[in-house]
This record gives structure tokens, C-alpha cells and sequence, in this order.
């Protein structure tokens, strides 16, 4: 093992002579695997679902953690701020949700070269205002663009259409 890391550091070292004191920290590392993203594409949209589900706070602190700086946001550009203020106009509307992911509809494609990957998924929603005394239920299509390029992972669109809905309002008391 020593012989290994003695080997290495050797190594780095002709490294930093032959090219410059800088070289090293401009070596990319390539990044993860298609699996890899796979996985964490498929995994950021499981979550997504149950902390949108778990009610406002979550949901909008998500917002800064899960979206880069500028995303589509169903076909429209928007900086995390707009996000933002559109999230909470909804999460206001609508303040008790539950989303989830039909079981077998959900497909993950990545693409190496773009370091970025695409979730797709039938989604069947809940969504009520007690305040209101409205209550609506229906499928969406759902999709999610995860991007692999910085730091962590961001979304970079988020788009989807209802194909069911049904809406009812209680009668006021």
C-alpha cells in the first residue's frame, strides 16, 4: 500500500513539474457516472414529491435548495425569486397536497455529455383549502430536468400538463 501512495504522489508531483504549479487544480475529474445520476435523478424526484406533500415551509425552503439560479418553470424562465414567490401563491392556495409518483411510470434518461438528466413520471395529486372549502384531485404528467455540472445537483425545468382533474367545493357552513 505504501509502494501504491509513494507511486502517486510521485506522480502528481511530475505532474505539477511537467505542466505547472496550477495543473493539478485544473484537472477535471469526470463526473458521475450515468448510474450515478440515474439514481439521484430518480431519488430528488421521490423527494420532491414528499416534501411538496409535507406542507409549506418544506416545500418552499426546497426551492433554494433543489432549483439553480434560473429555471423553466412550466415553459417560462424564472430566477429562484419568481420561483419562489409562485410556489408560495400556490402552497397559500392549496395548503394541504399530497403528490405521488404512479407506481411504474417513472423513466430516467441521462445523457453523459450533458451531465444532466430527464425524470418523467404520471403523478396523482390532492390538493385542499379548508379555508376555502375547495378540494381538487386528478393525474399529471410530471417532469424534471437535473442538472450534474456544478457542486450538487440542480433542477433546471420543471414542466407537466393535467390529464385528469376534478374539482369540488364543499357548501359553505
Amino acid at each position: 500500500m505504501r509502494h501504491t501512495l509513494l507511486k502517486g504522489s510521485v506522480l502528481a508531483a511530475l505532474l505539477s513539474l511537467a505542466t505547472g504549479p496550477n495543473a493539478l487544480a485544473q484537472v477535471r475529474l469526470p463526473g458521475p457516472s450515468l448510474e450515478a445520476m440515474r439514481a439521484q435523478s430518480e431519488a430528488i424526484a421521490y423527494t420532491y414529491l414528499r416534501r411538496w406533500s409535507s406542507g409549506n415551509a418544506q416545500a418552499l425552503a426546497d426551492v433554494r435548495a433543489l432549483y439553480g439560479p434560473r429555471v423553466s418553470f412550466h415553459g417560462a424562465f424564472v430566477d429562484q425569486h419568481n420561483l419562489f414567490d409562485q410556489k408560495r401563491r400556490f402552497g397559500r392556495r392549496w395548503p394541504l397536497r399530497h403528490y405521488e409518483h404512479r407506481p411504474g411510470t417513472m423513466r430516467v434518461t441521462c445523457e453523459a455529455a450533458r451531465e444532466a438528466c430527464l425524470v418523467r413520471s404520471i403523478i396523482d395529486w390532492q390538493a385542499a383549502s379548508p379555508a376555502r372549502h375547495a378540494f381538487s384531485r386528478g393525474s399529471s404528467t410530471f417532469e424534471l430536468g437535473i442538472g450534474f455540472s456544478g457542486p450538487k445537483p440542480v433542477v433546471l425545468f420543471e414542466r407537466g400538463h393535467i390529464i385528469n382533474h376534478g374539482r369540488q367545493h364543499a357548501a359553505a357552513e
